[in-house]
């Protein structure tokens, strides 16, 4: 093997070995000794440069593999009807999407079937991160737990991207409703069964498993009406087509204040600070403690750089005052997640439904078409 020469150039530093200190000409070693004694002097300090050359070289190949992205306009599906508050928070986040990324956010409404038409279409689309899709819980908390033969696969076909925050929520009638609060309105199904209509945004959404939870434990009977997104259902209860439904604080708030529906109960075991004075269904009777929240995923088998890196553009955007003042007028809360995080509080989700689905009778059925 070659001999190497230790012979000091300017600017260079000589290698003389403490055992070889005597030694005043040029140090000449066979290369495979010169590693062997530095080996044997300092073990540790080898250990650590080997580690450190081989983390390196793992990152550089990572990047080297990682996809560029954005290379084409980013779409967000809906899965419900336009005109409500998850096609109204896509729209408000995109720009900001677009701004940090460079790249155009086109977001696509695909209503129906309890949101799976639009949850197949996000599953299905290339897993490039160029395809997100925004839903509430029911979509995929809930949806499995109800529905046997689902097009997809809620723990594969889908990448947690974040939560982009939780709903504060309540049961909201007609303005000329015969009652103005939850004992009221229970006792007036009771007396009237069959007569009370329930607007829903379809078979399993948040507002249908109140609407089933209500029924089972008060021993009311109630008529579900589904329409495909609150962007309907809304409107369905302001003109008195339909007598009550699920709603978000702040959507209902301006319309309370004009007179065009009433307030009945708050949803959760907590009092919202949004409206203080009105009684939740914990106090009222117990509550399925079904959460409400806003979530963003991926199509599964996207690379979790990609993934990484949407989460982190959409913490930022949560955090401009243009955002911030967005969750305000809609009393919705902002929460800190990463990706990972996000994935484990869904999977919790979707394990706490399913002991509530069965406590109350619900066994999985076709999904709807």
């Amino acid at each position: 093997m070659a001999n190497y020469s230790l012979r000091p150039r300017r600017g260079a530093i000589a290698f003389r070995p403490a055992y070889n200190a005597r030694h005043s000409g040029v140090q000449r070693l066979p290369e495979n000794r010169l590693w062997r004694q530095f080996a044997m002097k300092y073990p540790v300090k080898l250990l650590t440069l080997l580690a450190c050359a081989a983390t390196a070289l793992a990152g550089s190949a990572a990047l080297a593999q990682a996809p560029s992205f954005p290379t084409k306009p980013i779409r967000i599906i809906v899965p419900y009807a336009a005109g409500g508050l998850v096609e109204l928070m896509a729209r408000s986040v995109g720009p900001f999407l677009t701004e940090s990324m460079g790249q155009a956010v086109v977001v696509e409404t695909r209503p129906g079937g309890s949101a799976i038409i639009g949850m197949q279409a996000c599953a299905t689309s290339a897993p490039d991160g160029h395809t997100l899709c925004l839903a509430v819980a029911d979509a995929l908390s809930y949806n499995p737990a109800l529905f046997s033969d689902l097009p997809f696969n809620a723990d594969t076909d889908f990448a947690p991207v974040i939560n982009m925050g939780l709903s504060n929520n309540l049961l909201v009638a007609n303005a000329k409703a015969p009652f103005n609060n939850y004992k009221e309105m229970i006792a007036h199904a009771k007396a009237n069964p069959g007569k009370l209509n329930w607007a829903t945004w379809g078979a399993a959404s948040l507002p249908d498993l109140y609407l089933q939870w209500i029924k089972r434990s008060a021993g009311v009977d109630i008529a579900g009406i589904p329409y495909k997104g609150a962007g309907q259902a809304n409107p369905a209860v302001i003109s008195g087509e339909a007598d009550i439904t699920y709603m978000g604080f702040g959507v209902s708030a301006p319309l309370i204040k004009a007179g065009k529906m009433k307030p009945i109960v708050a949803v959760g075991t907590r009092r919202s600070s949004f409206m203080p004075s009105l009684s939740t269904l914990g106090e009222e009777g117990g509550d399925p403690g079904l959460q409400g929240y806003f979530a963003m995923y991926a199509p599964g088998k996207t690379p979790k750089p990609i993934v990484d890196r949407l989460n982190a553009e959409l913490a930022r955007a949560i955090r401009t005052p243009k955002m911030l003042e967005f969750y305000k007028t809609y009393t919705l809360e902002h929460v800190d997640n990463t990706a990972d995080q996000f994935a484990q509080f869904a999977r919790a989700d979707r394990e706490n439904a399913l002991k509530v689905f069965r406590s109350i009778g619900i066994t999985p059925s076709k999904a709807p078409q």
